[in-house]
C-alpha cells in the first residue's frame, strides 16, 4: 500500500513539474517577445535610429528566438507567438515560416517587403549555421541586408519560399469575387477563418464557376501558391519583354525622324 502511494505521489510530482515547466516556457517566450518589441521601438525611435548595428542586434535576438527547441518547448513558443499576435491584433497563420512570424511580431505593421527581407536574412543565417555572436559580422561580410536579399534571389528558391512569396503578394490584393451557397456554408469552419484553401471548380459557359469541393490540405494549398509564383514570374517576364520591344521601336522611330 505504501509503495502504491509513493508511486502515485512520484507520478503526480512529475506531472506537476511538467506542467510547471510548460507554463514557465510560455511565460518566458512571451516575456522575450515583449522585450524584442521594446528593443525594436528603441531602435526606431531612439538614439539608434540610424544605426545598422542596433538593427542587427534586434535581428540577432530574433534569430535566437528561432533556435531549435524540444517539441514541447517549440509548441509553447508557437502558442506564445499566437497569443502575442492576438494581443497586438495581428492575423496569425501557423503555416507561415517561423522566422517570418517572429519578425512580424517584433516589427509590427511595417511593409510586407521589409518583413520578408528580414525574415529571409534570418532564414539564410540559419541555413549557413551562423551563430548569434557572429550574426552582425556575417551580415557585414555579405555586404549588408539588401545584398543578402539580392544574392539570395540569384540562387535556388525552394518551393516553400515560393509559396510564401506568392502568399504575401496576394494578401495585399482585393478578392476577385465571393462564393456563397447553402452547401458552401456547411463546408465553412470558423477555425479556418483567414486561412487559405482551394476551391475545386469547373468553368461554365456563362463565365461562372461551379465549385465541386473545398480542399484544405496544406500541401495542396502550398502547391497552388508555388504555381502562382511561377505564373507571376511569367507575367513579369512577358511584360518586361513587351516594354523592351516598345522602347526599341521608339528608338527606331526617333532615328527615322
Amino acid at each position: 500500500m505504501s509503495t502504491l502511494i509513493d508511486q502515485q505521489t512520484t507520478s503526480n510530482g512529475v506531472l506537476n513539474d511538467t506542467t510547471k515547466t510548460t507554463e514557465n516556457t510560455l511565460a518566458t517566450s512571451k516575456k522575450l517577445l515583449y522585450k524584442l518589441e521594446e528593443d525594436r521601438i528603441t531602435w526606431e525611435q531612439g538614439v539608434f535610429r540610424t544605426s545598422n548595428q542596433a538593427l542587427y542586434a534586434v535581428l540577432a535576438n530574433c534569430l535566437t528566438f528561432c533556435g531549435e527547441l524540444a517539441i514541447t518547448e517549440a509548441k509553447q513558443r508557437s502558442k506564445a507567438l499566437e497569443l502575442f499576435y492576438t494581443e497586438r491584433g495581428y492575423k496569425y497563420k501557423s503555416e507561415t515560416p517561423l522566422a517570418t512570424r517572429v519578425v512580424r511580431a517584433v516589427f509590427g505593421g511595417v511593409d510586407r517587403r521589409r518583413i520578408s527581407t528580414y525574415s529571409l536574412v534570418i532564414r539564410q543565417a540559419i541555413k549557413d549555421s551562423v551563430s548569434v555572436s557572429n550574426f552582425a559580422e556575417w551580415i557585414e561580410e555579405k555586404g549588408g541586408i539588401q545584398e543578402i536579399r539580392l544574392g539570395h534571389s540569384k540562387t535556388f528558391v525552394s518551393p516553400k519560399e515560393k509559396a510564401e512569396t506568392a502568399r504575401e503578394t496576394v494578401q495585399g490584393r482585393n478578392f476577385l469575387g465571393y462564393a456563397k451557397s447553402e452547401l458552401l456554408t456547411i463546408e465553412a469552419d470558423p477555425d479556418f477563418n483567414g486561412s487559405s484553401c482551394l476551391l475545386l471548380a469547373e468553368q461554365q459557359a456563362d463565365g461562372s464557376f461551379g465549385i465541386r469541393t473545398v480542399l484544405r490540405n496544406t500541401g495542396l494549398v502550398n502547391a497552388a501558391f508555388v504555381a502562382l509564383y511561377s505564373k507571376q514570374k511569367d507575367i513579369l517576364a512577358k511584360a518586361k519583354k513587351e516594354i523592351e520591344a516598345a522602347n526599341d521601336a521608339d528608338g527606331v522611330i526617333s532615328k527615322l525622324a
